[in-house]
């Protein structure tokens, strides 16, 4: 009879000896999880939904964890920075829903001073729902001026399966953003939808700041299942005249050569702009007014002249307007004459 090889027997042998964990072969901690994933299920829109991860240490040596780096969406509440040898510690994280729809997974990342496991994650999933429906669903400003108009964007909201729908509060994030709401008329419901129906408006002030518009209000509801919906508030505030560039850095300026430098102002309110008049405290530098398109476009054309004084300047061309909101826009200018 052919005998095995003994590298053949060896190999046999080993293959059938138990395997031990990292942590009792080479002592230390060693964290064990016994849920790293738990699934919340079905939850409204705007619920706030808490995961408490079990972390055993199951190892010789304390567990160190030295850090929770949450996903975005996810905001840990609190951890055990310490778990002694056979005791159980905890990783709390929160999920606010409000701008979640769908099926969702957020993840915590645990980072910890097991040699075995120094980065877990923990994953918080459910299936969001909305019971709420607002159409348009936002509230968009995008040819905004600032100090022209205040300009408003109408939603309807509705609830499917509550008729008893209503409006506890509103909250808007600034005070250039105003919302007030009723019970929508005949004309403004949705037909196929039952029970009551509100138009809620979200109006920008003609005094908002320049500047982008990002924001959200909040809408409290008497809803069962539902109590927040929010409408995300979006858009640009432009000044009523824009001068581009907004300064002008003539550099070195040689007199004795042909030389022209222009500057686009661009009329964005309602109300026709005339330019009345041109003031500049340059010395010597010619300022002179085109017309692109009537009321609304203009270029201003700067022409150095011989007797503009040599070295380095600093002023300013303020513009005055016919428009009783920006009466003057001043332009400010440096360079240098040869």
């Amino acid at each position: 009879m052919k005998r095995a090889p003994l590298t053949a027997i060896l190999t046999l042998l080993l293959a059938a000896l138990p395997v031990l964990p990292a942590a009792a072969a080479d002592g230390g901690p060693f964290a064990k999880i016994a849920e790293p994933v738990i699934d919340k299920g079905e939850v409204p829109v705007g619920e706030t939904l808490e995961a408490v991860f079990a972390i055993e240490n199951t190892g010789d040596q304390p567990l160190e964890i030295n850090e929770v780096r949450p996903s975005c969406g996810c905001t840990v509440a609190e951890f055990d920075k310490v778990i002694e040898p056979g005791a159980t510690g905890t990783v709390t994280a929160r999920v606010d829903t409000t701008s979640i729809v769908g099926p969702t997974a957020k993840s915590v990342t645990v980072f910890t001073n097991d040699p075995a496991n120094p980065r877990i994650q923990l994953t918080v999933k459910s299936e969001v729902k909305p019971f709420l429906g607002m159409n348009p669903g936002y509230a968009r400003f995008t040819t905004f001026v600032h100090d022209d108009r205040d300009q408003t964007s109408s939603q309807l909201l509705v609830a499917p399966d509550f008729q008893g729908l209503e409006i506890t509060n509103v909250e808007s994030p600034e005070p250039f953003i105003k919302v007030s709401y009723r019970e929508a008329r005949d004309a403004e419901r949705d037909e196929t939808v039952p029970g009551k129906q509100w138009r809620i408006d979200v109006t920008l002030s003609k005094d908002a700041p320049v500047g982008p518009v990002a924001d959200h209000v909040l809408v409290q509801t008497n809803h069962p299942k539902q109590k927040l919906i929010e409408i995300p508030v979006s858009g640009f505030v432009r000044p009523m005249v824009a001068v581009t560039p907004p300064a002008v850095n003539f550099g070195k300026v040689d007199t004795s050569e042909a030389q022209q430098w222009g500057i686009l102002v661009r009329n964005f309110g309602s109300t026709p702009l005339e330019i009345q008049n041109v003031e500049s405290s340059v010395s010597g530098l010619d300022v002179e007014v085109e017309a692109i398109e009537e009321g609304q476009q203009y270029k201003l054309v700067f022409t150095p002249t011989a007797a503009m004084t040599k070295g380095p300047f600093r002023g300013s061309v303020e513009l005055k307007t016919n428009l009783p909101q920006e009466p003057s826009v001043t332009v400010n200018l440096t360079g240098e004459v040869l």
